[in-house]
């Protein structure tokens, strides 16, 4: 993934906050945490640019300019455990590994964002204090679709801390499956702060989220 320009407002989105046809079946948790149909605008999205982000209709909208990133967090609630659902349709326009749409998720320390990207390749990118890392260095997965207004479901699965007298040890392990295949399994240290978002690098294009589920893991 090539590097990419942090703007002022994503910077104080992440530091200042810390931001299918059928989505429902594919979060496999017990209890519903959060559902946002998009219908109307949340409040703890706090949209701050319009020209960014649009929420109405069933969909959350997101533009970047070329060579930036936007960070949309969810400010609700945090999710120590999870099971997160959404479903993407990416910009029509010539396939890219730089255009990603995605899930984000704050690891303690830095953001980690889980991507699809309009080549077929996916991966999941870290950002620390302005410094990009590769947890998960961009690849190709067949199990994404890649024809001009696809829709690929993103479920990204983690556990929660273990309490202060359990005696088991945390559990890293973070799973990624597209499209009800598994992607890859890395690790992210578990935290109880661990806030949520929609991560998005569009270069002038929009992307498209719909049916967002969270439920308990």
């Amino acid at each position: 993934m090539s590097s990419k320009r942090v703007s002022r407002s994503l910077m104080t989105g992440v530091f200042f906050a810390l931001v299918i046809a059928s989505p429902a079946l594919a979060c496999k948790g017990s209890q519903t945490l959060l559902r946002d149909d998009f219908t109307d605008e949340d409040p703890a999205w706090n949209i701050q640019d319009a020209n960014a982000a649009q929420i109405g209709g069933g969909v959350l909208k997101v533009k970047t300019e070329p060579g930036r990133i936007y960070n949309l967090m969810y400010q609700g609630q945090n999710f120590p455990g999870a099971d997160v659902c959404v479903d993407i349709v990416a910009p029509a326009g010539k396939p890219s590994s730089d255009i990603q749409g995605g899930i984000g998720f704050w690891t303690g320390r830095s953001w980690d964002f889980v991507y699809i990207a309009t080549d077929g390749t996916a991966g999941v990118s870290g950002l620390q204090e302005g410094n990009w890392t590769s947890p998960v260095p961009n690849r190709k997965f067949d199990g994404i679709k890649t024809a001009p207004n696809s829709t690929n479901q993103l479920r990204v699965v983690w556990k929660a801390p273990p309490s202060a007298n359990a005696k088991d040890a945390p559990d890293p392990s973070v799973i990624v499956f597209i499209n009800d295949k598994q992607f890859i399994k890395f690790k992210a240290a578990p935290n109880a702060n661990r806030a949520i978002s929609i991560f998005t690098t569009s270069e002038g294009g929009t992307y498209q989220y719909k049916n967002l589920v969270v439920t308990a893991n």
